[in-house]
């Protein structure tokens, strides 16, 4: 019995074999109806892909570096004042330890005293 269009599997694929497709489509002297044929996918399912494949490769890459590098930029000053803070913490930690070991000379030097 001969299975029509329909009957057939749907084959996932990935975006690397998408992307071979689409760029095999936009050769020069290829046609999208024969390069849609040989890999089994309807012509409008590859008039798709071309679409996306054409807005993502004009798509502003350059403001996406921008907020990357932002955010980057701004997690690099986040640990600086971390870094900053560690450390101001341990030498207010070491001051209080040598102020309490100085109180506590004096308050045993009062002691001998008395």
């Amino acid at each position: 019995m001969p299975s029509s269009g329909r009957d057939r599997s749907r084959v996932r694929r990935s975006i690397l074999e998408k992307i071979a497709i689409v760029r095999e489509s936009l050769k020069p002297g290829i046609t999208a109806a024969h390069v849609a044929k040989r890999h089994g996918i309807a012509l409008n399912v590859l008039y798709y892909w071309r679409k996306v494949y054409r807005e993502i490769a004009t798509m502003d890459l350059t403001a996406a570096v921008g907020v990357a590098s932002e955010e980057h930029s701004e997690v690099a000053d986040l640990r600086l004042q971390v870094r900053n803070l560690e450390r101001l913490l341990g030498q207010r930690t070491l001051e209080i330890a040598l102020l309490k070991e100085k109180l506590g000379m004096a308050q045993d030097g009062e002691e001998s005293h008395e």
